[in-house]
């Protein structure tokens, strides 16, 4: 007989199929079909949920986290160390990614960086009481989902389409691997919900699963993403053999605007990742239960993207990518200030989840085509694999290294209320940063079409 939370995992699977179906007719009918070949589509969903997968087991602790101790027998200090290992790989590993993705096939790095992630996962379930090995293996998770799949993975959405549509289609993709994410997690916790036989038997059926989605992902990559189909219908795609320099990939670099954008990327995903703190705050601050609060953390984190990143993709296709994060940011902090102003209580609990959800909303539409911008930046297309590392490591790897420890120390150092204040006041901070480099970069991109324009008159004279 399942208990009552297994019950509630068992019940709650049904969700995102009926939030799936219910928003794929309100995203058809607002912003059309994901892009205009089929094939095509398929394609970035297999990317997308290839995506999905790669980032399952190396975060297993945030759902399984009591699982995780009592199946290891690994002291909390060694299960938070696995994760710092992780971490200390996908730094390494982000900028080379860059380089590899614009010198090779992203194609044939995602399957063999999916392939190597399905064999790490199994060898993480038998050795799952070895500290030693654990901690090989989570370094190898780092080499697979970063050095041989970040960058490659975003190249190769882009390549899935012409540079009219980049919006569009990153946009999809982010909607896509919300709906990876969403049914992975749920269909995790419905296996551990029910296998019986204690925290061992049910750690490694969940570890069995994530193991068999990688390798589904890796599969679905292989055999219905078409590269050549975007290539054949776009005069601006690159042939196979006209790839970059290493002069012209190093060259990416030295470009000011790059690490500007990398600042925008800070501001956009340092926001996202300092927002998981907003579950805590329900439960903490608000005294809602914790399995009400997953539920909510869950839908801001993944149902919002089904219809929020794939119109976002189809408006910023049309007004301009950095013109649509500037409104994206300019909402996102008034929706933050409101958030910051409202009484923590429980009275008020549906205007808070509103604006949450807001948020999420706006937030997640950002993150999902914030790539799609590096052509307005006059990134030339065939080295944005170098410009998307440079992003990566500043706007990604410095908030997951920085933010946590900083709002867990602010938590630990102040009464509740106080602390999230501050936690906060660090995310508007981070809006705003955002906002600003934005705009720079936007009069940066004016003033390169002027002298375009100026070049253009003259040779016309």
């Amino acid at each position: 007989m399942p208990s009552p939370a297994a019950e509630w995992v068992i019940s709650t699977l049904h969700f995102p199929s009926r939030l799936t179906g219910y928003s794929m007719k309100i995203l058809n009918k607002k912003v059309g079909k994901p892009v205009k070949n089929s094939k095509k589509t398929v394609g970035i969903l297999a990317c997308a949920f290839l995506y999905s997968s790669m980032y399952l087991l190396p975060y297993i602790k945030y759902i399984f986290y009591d699982a995780v101790v009592a199946a290891s027998g690994f002291t909390n200090t060694q299960i938070g160390f696995c994760l710092t290992v992780y971490i200390i790989a996908c730094i390494i590993g982000t900028l080379p990614s860059g380089y590899i993705s614009d010198k090779l096939s992203p194609k044939k790095l995602l399957v063999i960086s999916g392939v190597g992630h399905a064999i790490l996962s199994f060898l993480y379930l038998m050795f799952i009481q070895n500290y030693v090995i654990t901690l090989v293996i989570y370094f190898g998770m780092g080499i697979t989902s970063v050095l041989l799949f970040w960058s490659p993975v975003f190249k190769a959405v882009s390549q899935s389409g012409s540079q009219e549509e980049q919006g569009k289609l990153y946009g999809w993709f982010e909607s896509f691997n919300g709906v990876g994410s969403m049914v992975f997690n749920f269909g995790a916790l419905w296996v551990f919900a029910r296998i019986t036989g204690g925290a061992v038997s049910a750690l490694k059926g969940v570890g069995i699963f994530y193991a068999a989605m990688s390798a589904v992902a890796t599969l679905m990559v292989l055999f219905l993403y078409r590269p050549e189909l975007a290539a054949a219908a776009d005069e601006h795609k690159l042939e196979e053999k006209e790839k970059p320099s290493t002069k012209e990939i190093l060259a990416v670099l030295k470009m000011p605007r790059v690490w500007l954008f990398s600042l925008l990327a800070l501001g956009v995903y340092g926001f996202y990742a300092g927002s998981s703190y907003l579950t805590p705050y329900f439960s903490t601050v608000l005294g809602i239960s914790v399995v009400f609060s997953g539920s909510l953390a869950t839908i801001k984190n993944y149902g919002t993207r089904f219809v929020g990143a794939p119109i976002a993709g189809a408006i910023c296709d049309k007004i301009g990518r950095l013109k649509f994060l500037v409104i994206g940011f300019c909402i996102t902090i008034v929706l933050m200030i409101a958030f910051m102003l409202m009484p923590p209580k429980a009275g008020l609990l549906v205007p808070i989840m509103i604006l949450m959800f807001a948020l999420a909303l706006v937030n997640v539409s950002m993150k999902g085509i914030q790539f799609a911008a590096l052509d307005d930046i006059g990134v030339d297309p065939k080295v944005n694999g170098m410009a998307i590392a440079i992003a990566t490591l500043i706007g990604y790897n410095m908030p997951d290294m920085l933010l946590h420890p900083l709002f867990g120390a602010i938590l630990d150092a102040n009464e509740p209320i106080a602390a999230y204040k501050m936690i906060f006041a660090v995310l508007l901070g981070l809006l705003v940063l955002g906002l600003i480099v934005t705009i720079i970069l936007m009069a940066i991109t004016k003033k390169d079409k002027k002298k375009e324009n100026g070049k253009a008159s003259n040779k016309a004279a």
